[in-house]
């Protein structure tokens, strides 16, 4: 008896000389579609079996395959202007076994890491205009602040206020409810 050593491809990749799924579930398809033409209806009820599983098993391949080099360029600009609260939902950590809960933890952290340090430059940059303003003003000058720069300062203020615990909270993703952190 011959032993053969483990095999070092993730179990969900196709094996390099398999078929294609896709091309198997056609051909299964047509020679379906002959038996019933030549009338050998079990023939055709067992090959239209076939079709189907080699359907869904070619479509599992092509996730497996897909990534953001890949992926169809509509889909990668609908995915990065996808509405934020979509994102909130889809990334929603939920009590129980969740496959993809260490997916979704990695995007709270992520999200949390970028707001802290998108806090720091705002906050960062309305001093610097802040500081601009008073050298003006100490210098003789008037500032005059456009409806932009007032909704600047009320999002600056908000976000000087926040601590890194309270965008860590904006960016729970429901971890709070379902993790002791």
């Amino acid at each position: 008896m011959k032993v053969h050593p483990p095999s070092r491809q993730s179990p969900s990749a196709p094996h390099p000389t398999a078929p294609d799924p896709a091309i198997l579930a056609r051909d299964a398809t047509l020679a379906s579609e002959q038996a019933m033409r030549e009338q050998r209806f079990s023939e055709a009820r067992v090959l239209a079996g076939l079709a189907e599983p080699y359907a869904r098993l070619g479509e599992v391949s092509k996730r497996a395959e897909l990534t953001v080099e890949t992926m169809d360029l509509k889909l990668l600009f609908a995915a990065m202007n996808v509405d934020q609260e979509l994102v909130r939902q889809r990334f929603w950590v939920r009590e129980g076994d969740d496959p993809d809960r260490s997916v979704k933890v990695a995007f709270w952290r992520q999200r949390n890491t970028m707001m802290i340090a998108a806090r720091e430059v705002q906050t960062a940059l309305m001093r610097r205009v802040w500081k601009a303003e008073q050298i003006a003003r100490d210098c003789g000058g008037t500032v005059e602040v456009t409806e932009a720069g007032r909704v600047a300062e009320e999002q600056t203020a908000r976000w000087v206020e926040l601590t890194d615990q309270d965008i860590a909270k904006e960016c729970d993703g429901g971890q709070s409810s379902s993790t002791a952190s």
